[in-house]
């Protein structure tokens, strides 16, 4: 998907361990969630996960979008600076 000119690539994925509240490690689903600088996917700018349970109430395509989207408006200062770095070099 396009957010505000980043391009966010979601794979849905089973692999992610987590701490509980008992302190336990359980296995969840999750989303992998990757940030391009944009559509040709050459420059990742973040990698990161959400899981159902911990960020997510549920496992739904559209609640791990709108968790990206989320992320994204938080992090867009600093992602911006990062591809003006990468720009300069």
């Amino acid at each position: 998907m396009k957010y505000k000119g980043f391009f966010v690539k979601i794979t849905p994925d089973k692999n992610l361990s987590r701490e509980d509240e008992n302190g336990e490690i359980v296995a969840c689903e999750e989303f992998k969630i990757e940030v391009f600088s944009d559509e040709s996917e050459k420059l990742e700018i973040d990698v990161f996960s959400a899981a159902v349970g911990f960020e997510l109430v549920k496992n739904s395509l559209d609640e791990a979008e709108q968790f990206a989207k989320d992320y994204v408006d938080c992090e867009e200062k600093e992602y911006r600076r990062m591809i003006d770095e990468f720009i300069s070099e």
